[in-house]
């Protein structure tokens, strides 16, 4: 801060002490006795002068901040003319002074020395409003954006807030979002099959009927559907009306699901994907990518495409069976040409592989040798679920088609072939840093999409509607080479994996399912070698029956805890999830232990529960019913509270 005109001060007292100098000195030549007085009372008249002068500027400075102050926080003339709200508080946040405008627009015509500023800022406390340049707040249907100034009087803090009124601007913003477009792509799953059991003008007016309630649902929402083909619908709408269809839970859903034409409940689902985008052309393109994962899921479901990922809505139905195999003998044939170009081939399921993921995997090998291609497998004997796979592989001879890590990643090179099985997630195979490496990938896999992208994989063969991993394969093997010779082993091997994921061709087993299993039996698959491949330890099945004993029931669900250590605890786990399902009135059954220094959850179902919706809440996900999820930082109490919190999610949804 600069201050002007203070050299005139310095002048004068420099020129008064010039004038009374001179003076001492004449009188010293006429009475030395008065000039020593004279001299005494000069300098200290000076030196007072001085220092007066000195610190005039710091004087000066504190009395205008001083004045600055009652002008701008304590003169309550001054702000109470203000033409917006202001209210004074202490740092407590107590309310000790406000406006007229305050009292009007803001408190309601009554303000209180009790009464806190958090009761007119949405709840938000003196301390994040100061934190913060601006906040938005909605008081009395408006909204204001609210600006703080501290300061201090009387060796206290205060602190002034204005209201600021934006209503206007706030609504034209909101507007604006609620019209932006969306785009809402609709595919009947199943038609064709369920077209099967009607006449074709029944067919026809089924069809009809279906899209009349598309129609009127569509309509409902100020928006309209035009059909782009056979069973393909577009919806272009507003965000304002996509927010009122995720309230209403996309009811079209359960209207088409519980469709009968005739007293006969025709089957038919819808799988819908929804987004939005800076255009029209843009949510068409994010729709089509939201309608894939609806799909991926296994159909009869919303994907809603957001910032973060996806959100999803239904899914309560199976999966459709495709029978259609025209896809599987494309994929069959491409595969093949990659087999044929590649120098090797390296197969890897799943972390913890299981039969499901073994088997396929030797399946998928005994396509490739018959080739005359180098192939190995890799996965880690000493964590595999398939011990008894393995070993059956070590008597068979094929016990050296298996390598670990270090083994594979000397193995891969530019022209090396990686066939995933039984997953799609980069972060659950068995090494992911040989998928890293690997240039060239393919994914076999039936479990319901989780992530949105598989760009990495040259083929993205993935059939939810499938029972097994093994089973896509049986399927394949019949077209990557039809001269191939399936052995009795792996037959075995690929029926073991088809029984362990349909619990004995019990859940998910469908049409394709068993004309797998009789492809299999005529290549001599023994089911009674298969069984034994089964077969635990007595010490196994007396734990599993301790985890099956010590289980509760929750909202129609088992839980049960694991409550000791063992080297086989995922297999005890999983098959004590799979026996609770024989409980009578038991939905779905969930199992938590501790491995690894996290609480593991297995989750199974006989497919009226979906859990791998449940399981996809606490950071997991699997097939509508087999599912899993592993929890880091809880202990079991916690983990049990979390997955209690999601199931009660999951069937108040």
């Amino acid at each position: 801060m600069r201050f002007k005109g203070f050299w005139y001060d310095s002048l004068l007292i420099c020129v008064t002490a010039a004038f009374a100098a001179a003076f001492t000195a004449l009188t010293a030549f006429v009475e030395p006795r008065l000039a020593v007085a004279e001299a005494i009372a000069f300098l200290t008249v000076f030196g007072i002068a001085l220092c007066r002068a000195i610190f005039a500027k710091k004087r000066y400075k504190k009395f205008l901040l001083r004045t600055a102050k009652k002008l701008d926080f304590t003169d309550q003339k001054v702000l109470s003319n203000f033409p917006f709200p202001v209210a004074v508080c202490n740092e407590e946040g107590y309310i000790t002074w406000c406006s007229s405008r305050f009292l009007n627009e803001i408190s309601g015509g009554d303000v209180t020395p009790s009464d806190n500023i958090s009761e007119f800022t949405n709840g938000i406390e003196l301390d994040a409003l100061i934190s913060e340049e601006e906040t938005s707040v909605f008081v009395n249907d408006r909204y204001y954006s609210v600006y703080t100034i501290t300061y201090q009087s009387g060796g206290k803090k205060y602190c002034a807030l204005y209201y600021l009124d934006n209503t206007r601007l706030k609504k034209t913003e909101i507007e604006y979002y609620n019209s932006r477009p969306y785009a809402v792509i609709i595919e009947m799953d199943n038609l064709d099959d369920s077209r099967t059991d009607f006449r074709d003008s029944e067919r026809t007016e089924i069809k009809s009927q279906i899209e009349a309630a598309l129609d009127n649902w569509s309509e409902s929402y100020n928006s309209f559907v035009k059909r782009i083909g056979d069973d393909r619908y577009l919806i272009i709408t507003e965000q304002k009306n996509i927010s009122r269809m995720i309230q209403d839970k996309f009811s079209v859903l359960e209207t088409v699901r519980s469709y009968e034409y005739k007293d006969k409940k025709v089957g038919v689902t819808l799988s819908v994907g929804v987004a939005g985008g800076e255009n029209v052309r843009a949510c068409e393109k994010n729709a089509r990518k939201a309608l894939e994962m609806a799909l991926g899921r296994g159909g009869d479901q919303v994907a809603i495409k957001n910032k973060d990922g996806y959100d999803y809505i239904g899914g309560v139905s199976k999966s459709a069976e495709k029978r259609n195999k025209v896809r599987s003998r494309v994929v069959g044939s491409a595969i093949a040409e990659l087999i044929k170009s590649s120098s090797n081939v390296i197969i890897m399921g799943h972390s913890y592989t299981d039969l499901d993921a073994l088997g396929a995997a030797v399946g998928v090998a005994c396509a490739v040798e018959s080739f005359g291609v180098p192939v190995n497998i890799a996965t880690d004997r000493k964590k595999t679920l398939a011990s008894s796979l393995v070993e059956k592989m070590d008597r068979e001879g094929m016990g050296s088609l298996i390598v670990d890590q270090d083994r594979a990643a000397e193995l891969i090179g530019k022209k090396t072939l990686l066939i995933v099985v039984d997953t799609h997630i980069e972060g659950f195979v068995e090494f992911p840093k040989l998928y890293e490496k690997a240039e060239t990938r393919v994914i076999i896999d039936h479990h319901r999409r989780a992530v949105a992208d598989a760009e990495s994989a040259v083929i993205f063969h993935h059939d939810p509607g499938a029972s097994s991993s093994c089973e896509m394969v049986t399927e394949l093997l019949q077209y990557i080479n039809p001269d191939i010779n399936i052995t009795k082993f792996v037959a075995e091997a690929l029926l073991a994996g088809i029984m362990l994921d349909t619990k004995d061709f019990v859940i998910g087993a469908g049409v394709r399912t068993f004309e797998a299993a009789a492809f299999l039996k005529d290549k001599n698959a023994d089911t009674v070698s298969v069984k034994k491949l089964f077969a635990n330890s007595m010490e196994v099945n007396k734990l599993r029956t301790r985890v099956i004993s010590s289980a509760r029931s929750f909202m129609g669900c088992a839980v049960s805890q694991v409550d000791f250590d063992s080297p086989d605890i995922r297999i005890i786990a999983a098959q004590a999830a799979d026996e609770l399902l024989n409980v009578s009135g038991i939905k779905a059954s969930f199992v938590l232990f501790e491995n690894g220094g996290a609480i593991n959850i297995s989750a199974r179902s006989l497919g009226e529960v979906n859990v791998q919706v449940i399981m996809e809440k606490l950071g997991g996900g699997g097939h509508q019913t087999m599912a899993a999820c592993q929890l880091r930082g809880f202990d079991m109490d916690k983990a049990r509270a979390a997955l209690e919190a999601a199931v009660k999610a999951y069937f108040e949804n």
